[in-house]
């Protein structure tokens, strides 16, 4: 992109625009549009979905994609289009191990991830800075600059990565050391309950049609294991209410693997962008995963079964997240900025790193505006999650 393009298209675009936010006239009700992406969910698992989104404001916003799907949906954007997150907030940035063993950071949720408007990524991870600094009780003051540095470390990184030839960039990776690791937590032990039969006998045809979607490397090394045993497990906030299960398998006593199987539904970006190339929707999460992440687990894959797609991954591969409880603000701060680098170089990878930077240019026009849509927005988050509580309350 020439500076005369550029020039244009902030002209379209200005990046202080990225600040206005009001809801349009004709807004469906935020309950209305919740009760909705629970269709086809475990009617016996939405009172634990709807619990873990009372509990507070940003675990409303991490129960809520769909809402700001709809929301974004609405808004101008420059028209340069990248492989989306689609649900791009703090808890959805971490630690895990690649297969070579080294512990790096990433986005690591894709349930969502779609192609689309890059923006979209980048204003809900700067609308959910002010979110965590609010249930923290750190301030306005820390949220603000927690979005800001979100946005500045997006900039900055896709500056640099708009001088990297296209194998540079596919190769860059960011490495959990220093200051990270405090800021990051291993998961807890995770609730689970015994499967259904059925379930059982779901899991176990599912599984072999799994093996078909491995490379056949990662299929001879998966037949060295055998199946132990297999449990439900609901995990996160907004996949509450779909079948997850884990399938533990062992080659020999103490020798575990850990298998995720999760259920995946379209994503809640559908139906404001193009649909996916692909029609099962286990196949187009790892499919996104594997175009955005620097490095993925050996076992991803997909499977279906009774019209329901799956995909799935080891349940626990050093894998780390926002340790939301006991980060202090100059943490959430430096947090953010990591999570605004990794965007930048998981966007680079599928989009046009030089048009982008270009956009974004020099100066902070752009995490100013971010910084103000990020306010706004939280705001309305807050009117919506009050809605939910007196709805579900």
């Amino acid at each position: 992109m020439t500076a005369g393009e550029a020039k244009a298209l902030r002209k379209h675009v200005p990046r202080g625009a990225f600040a206005q936010w009001k809801p349009a006239p004709d807004r469906r009700d935020p309950v209305e549009l919740l009760h909705e992406t629970e269709r086809g969910r475990i009617p016996a698992l939405l009172a634990l979905r709807h619990e873990r989104m009372r509990a507070d404001v940003f675990g409303f916003y991490r129960g809520g994609a769909a809402l700001m799907a709809a929301d974004l949906a609405g808004r101008p954007v420059t028209g340069l289009r990248v492989q989306l997150c689609g649900d791009a907030h703090f808890q959805n940035f971490g630690g895990y191990a690649t297969p070579e063993r080294n512990l790096i950071f990433d986005v690591d949720d894709f349930d969502e991830t779609l192609p689309g408007p890059w923006e979209w990524d980048v204003l809900r991870l700067c609308a959910s800075a002010p979110l965590v600094a609010a249930i923290r009780s750190f301030g306005k003051h820390a949220g603000d600059e927690a979005a800001y540095a979100a946005a500045r470390g997006y900039r900055r990184y896709m500056a640099k990565l708009a001088t990297r030839s296209p194998l540079e960039i596919w190769y860059s990776r960011v490495d959990v050391r220093g200051e990270l690791a405090e800021e990051l937590t291993p998961p807890r032990t995770a609730e689970h309950v015994n499967p259904t039969p059925e379930h059982v006998e779901l899991a176990h045809s599912m599984l072999a049609i799994y093996h078909q979607s491995l490379q056949p490397h990662v299929r001879m090394l998966l037949e060295r294991y055998h199946a132990v045993e297999l449990f439900e497990h609901p995990v996160g906030v907004g996949s509450v209410g779909l079948l997850t299960m884990v399938a533990h398998l062992e080659a020999r006593e103490g020798e575990a693997l850990y298998l995720q199987i999760k259920e995946a539904q379209a994503s809640v970006l559908e139906p404001y962008l193009r649909r996916s190339v692909y029609d099962n929707h286990g196949e187009r999460v790892i499919a996104g995963q594997r175009l955005m992440q620097a490095a993925t687990d050996l076992f991803v894959g997909w499977t279906s079964e009774n019209g329901h797609d799956f995909y799935v991954r080891q349940l626990r591969d050093g894998k780390a997240s926002l340790d939301l409880e006991n980060i202090d603000a100059e943490q959430l701060i430096d947090f953010a900025r990591r999570c605004g680098t990794v965007l930048a170089r998981a966007h680079a990878r599928t989009g046009d790193p030089q048009a982008i930077a270009a956009y974004l240019g020099r100066g902070d026009a752009f995490e100013e505006g971010m910084v103000g849509f990020a306010r706004a927005y939280a705001a309305q988050v807050e009117r919506d999650y009050e809605e939910f509580c007196r709805t579900f309350s």
